[in-house]
């Protein structure tokens, strides 16, 4: 199944194909989030810099601020396009969370100041949500932002922050009230990674990439590290995970797999004759247009100016759920040999698929299933906590 698009989008959807066969070679193809040795960063920094130079960051953004003023579904085709080639594109942090909170709630200084240089990848952003203690509970965080004069002071720690060493800014959320309600007490920055107390401390995951335990203490920001208004943090958030109205197509991503793996068992001899094999592969194909038409009911929605059903939570849940069990149905067609690691004489589809199943369960970003099954109870559904 195909979303059914105008002669325009499909003319846009062969265009970005067209760059991406021509500035993407296959052997460059990746995932920068877990896949980030030094000369591979440099390929992501040099393609991510060649995608800016198009003008194709921020789409939906207005074009004063470095935008295109596209649609979110002109967006989304960009997304599932990017996704499908496995293309290392950076600073998600940045291009999202950071510009959509400046876009929501930002002044018109800082939009004219931090926007255009993250459309061109002048400042890549890493992110200062999640603590130790609080988890996917953003409303616990601990961190404080005290005013001192001029300048903000901020002490606490943040955890599993992706990409540190290799940002220039962090985006915290930091208490800057005593309030019990967070929608009150939260506060948004953006400080310099090397200001004074800020120390970083990597570990690898369990997928292969880079995270780290960020220690913020007794570190300085000038008044306009505040973005927007004081106590308006809450807000600025949640408004800007739908800023762009597009949803991150992991589908495309699963449905590119999906090919590659039939391609495989088309050159086993009676592979795709197995009834056992055949269910599982249109299982696969199954969580794919599902999670696509999921997404544009999203995407139609914000598009339209509807209220979309349930804030979008049911796309998000059945997303972040589908990643393992994808993974673990995609091993189970190759076989046990999926378990060998690239290199691997015997490895199928070079390798990839050991590698695809660990990084399936780093699904927790913007919050783990579990807790988007409570706010769908208890919001959605009227349920009691």
């Amino acid at each position: 199944m195909r979303t059914p698009l105008t002669d325009d989008l499909e003319a846009w959807r062969t265009e970005i194909r067209e760059f991406l066969n021509a500035e993407l070679p296959r052997e460059n193809a990746f995932n920068p989030e877990f896949d980030d040795a030094p000369e591979q960063w440099q390929i992501a920094v040099d393609f991510s810099k060649k995608v800016a130079e198009k003008g194709w960051i921020g789409l939906t953004w207005p074009v004063e601020y470095g935008g295109k003023g596209l649609t979110p579904v002109a967006n989304q085709i960009l997304l599932e396009e990017l996704y499908a080639a496995d293309a290392p594109l950076i600073n998600s942090v940045g291009i999202f969370l950071a510009a959509g909170t400046i876009l929501v709630g930002g002044t018109e200084e800082q939009k004219q100041r931090l926007l255009p240089d993250i459309a061109n990848m002048r400042t890549l952003w890493a992110e200062g949500l999640t603590e130790p203690e609080a988890g996917s509970d953003l409303g616990s965080l601990q961190t404080k932002a005290v005013r001192e004069g001029d300048d903000w002071v901020i002490t606490g720690q943040k955890a599993f922050t992706s990409w540190g060493p290799m940002s220039d800014v962090l985006f915290v959320a930091a208490r800057t009230s005593t309030g019990d309600a967070a929608r009150d007490a939260i506060s948004i920055f953006v400080v310099d990674l090397k200001s004074p107390g800020v120390t970083l401390h990597p570990m690898r995951n369990y997928g292969g990439g880079v995270q780290s335990s960020t220690y913020l203490d007794k570190v300085r920001v000038p008044a306009d590290a505040l973005i927007g208004e004081e106590g308006k943090g809450w807000q600025y958030i949640m408004r800007a995970f739908y800023a762009s109205g597009t949803v991150e197509p992991i589908y495309a991503m699963q449905e590119s797999r999906l090919r590659d793996l039939i391609g495989h068992c088309k050159a086993i001899p009676g592979k795709l004759d197995d009834p056992h094999v055949q269910a599982d592969i249109a299982k696969l194909a199954e969580m794919v247009q599902t999670q696509r038409a999921l997404a544009y009911e999203i995407i139609g929605d914000n598009a339209a100016g509807r209220k979309t059903p349930w804030a979008g939570g049911a796309q998000q849940v059945i997303a972040k759920e589908y990643e393992p069990v994808f993974a673990q149905v995609f091993d189970r067609v190759l076989g046990p040999t999926s378990q060998l690691r690239k290199g691997s004489a015997d490895a199928p589809l070079n390798g990839k698929p050991e590698a695809w199943y660990r990084q399936s369960f780093a699904n927790h970003a913007g919050g783990t299933s579990q807790l988007k099954r409570m706010v769908l109870a208890t919001r959605g559904l009227g349920l009691p906590r």
